[in-house]
Formats: structure tokens, sequence, C-alpha cells
């Protein structure tokens, strides 16, 4: 085993397919998959489980993954110390709703990249549910999710207040929610989504049944859905401006104790901090 062994296990891991990280090498895939195997040699176990869909970190993968970001950052921080010639790249690895990634991160990405030109970011969206177990699970260094998790793992820090609306076909004004559920479903993210959760909770107190429910799993496709007719759905406010504006849609105001959700950035308590964290903490702090 040799330090470039570490660094194409953490490529492989961070973006789940020996091919695709042959590609960013620049590596045949045999290699790759030669010295991955060489690891698991090395450390007598398995680091991967091989789908058709690519890889995934085993256990044992999960230990090594933590313990080589550990490394690379030990090995940055010597060339830096001692190579006055010497430039970083690292890797920062976030995790976001549909919602907030089309709305809220492109102005803080914008400036992340101007003033750390040599770190990539990596994003991975999801619901809150799944992005809370990536960052326990140390797949994530950062995430944005709608809900706060109470787990003592999680530190949560508060970021944007959003007021949510429920979000019709332009030919739905003039009906109650009532009238409108009898004729459309409900259109929500996959199980996990806090959004889809507080939709469904509101017309379970409510007594309401939807016609039917169809679940998507991009917010394009779902204001897609909703401008096509087949129903309404539960989204931030911020999100569907701009197709209010245009009268593509219509908005519905909600009762007071649902108007309002949080979105919270997430981290693992036990996680390293890396400088790129903390400067990408800054700039979120500083843009919201």
């Amino acid at each position: 085993m040799d330090f470039e062994d570490i660094i194409i296990f953490r490529e492989v891991a961070t973006i789940g397919s020996m091919t695709q990280a042959a590609e960013k090498l620049g590596y045949a895939q045999s290699s790759i998959t030669a010295r991955i195997r060489g690891l698991e040699d090395e450390f007598n176990t398995k680091l991967f489980y091989r789908t058709t869909k690519g890889v995934q970190l085993t256990q044992p993968g999960k230990i090594l993954f933590d313990h080589s970001i550990k490394l690379i950052r030990n090995i940055d921080e010597l060339h830096l110390l001692l190579d006055s010639n010497y430039t970083k790249t690292s890797q920062l690895r976030l995790g976001s709703m549909e919602t907030t990634a089309a709305i809220h991160l492109p102005k803080i990405f914008k400036k992340f990249s101007l003033e750390d030109k040599n770190t990539e970011i990596f994003l991975q969206t999801g619901t809150t549910t799944e992005l809370a177990q990536k960052i326990l699970a140390y797949e994530l260094d950062i995430a944005f999710v709608a809900a706060t998790l109470n787990h003592p793992e999680i530190e949560e820090i508060k970021m944007i207040e959003e007021e949510l609306v429920l979000v019709g076909n332009k030919s739905d004004a003039g009906h109650t929610l009532e009238e409108i559920l009898k004729k459309r479903a409900i259109i929500v993210f996959r199980a996990g989504c806090s959004y889809r959760l507080l939709l469904e909770r509101y017309l379970s107190e409510e007594k309401m049944v939807p016609l039917k429910r169809f679940e998507f799993g991009s917010v394009e496709t779902i204001i897609g859905a909703v401008e096509a007719g087949m129903g309404v759905t539960l989204l931030p406010k911020s999100v569907v401006e701009k197709r209010v504006n245009n009268d593509t849609i219509k908005t519905f105001n909600l009762p007071s104790k649902i108007r309002k959700c949080n979105t919270y950035m997430i981290m693992n308590k036990n996680a390293l901090q890396t400088l790129e964290m903390k400067k990408f903490l800054d700039i979120v702090k500083d843009l919201t």
C-alpha cells in the first residue's frame, strides 16, 4: 500500500463508481480495480459492495474513508508547510433537498468558488431522512434539511425560515382545497421528505382525502405536473414565485401552524471540521 492507494480509494468512495473515478484520475479502470483489491488484501476486509450501479462502502470501508480524509488532509498540510510551490486540491461533500439546491445554493457556491479556487464541490440531493443518514455515515460533510432532527450526533444550525404554500393549477383558483382534492391528486417527493410529511399530516388532521398520490423525484417534475393539472403540492414560496408571477400556477395560503418551515445545516458532531467546511459555513451565514 502507498499513499496513492488512499487517494484512489477516497475518490472511488466519494464518486461511488470505479469507472468514473478512473476517468477523473486518468487511470485505466483495471488499474483502479487492482489498487482497491490490493487495499482489501492489505486490511483483510471488503471495503466496497459492488452493484450494477456502482459501489457502496461497507462498514470497514466507512471507517477507512473517515481516516483517509484525515490522512490526505495531514499530507496536504505538510506540503503547504514545506513546499512553497504546492497547490492543494480538496473536496467538500454536500447534501441538500432539491428545493434548497435550486433556489439558495447557487449564490453560495458562486461566492465559495471565488474565495476558494482549490476545493471541489460534490453535491447530492435527497430527502431529509436520506441526508441525515449520510451525515451520520460520514458520507457527507454538510447537508441542508427541512426539519430539526434532535439527534445526539448531529449538529444543527438554523439557516432559513421558509414560507410554505400549497401549489395548484391556475384553474383551481376560486375552489377550496377540499373541492380540489376531490378531483386532483397530491404530488410529493419520495418518503422521507419533510414537506411531504407536513402535507400528509395536515390533510389527515383535516380529514381531507386526496383522489390519489403521485410521487416524483425532482422539484421540476413536481411543478410541471401541477402546471399540467395533475394535482397539488406543498413547496416553499421561494421555489414557485416566478411561475406565480407568470400565471402558470396558483398558490393557496396555509394555516399558520404549517405555514413556516426552517431549513437547517447539519453536520456530524464527531467528524473533523476542515478549513474548507469552516469557510463554507461562514459564507452561508453571511448570505442567509
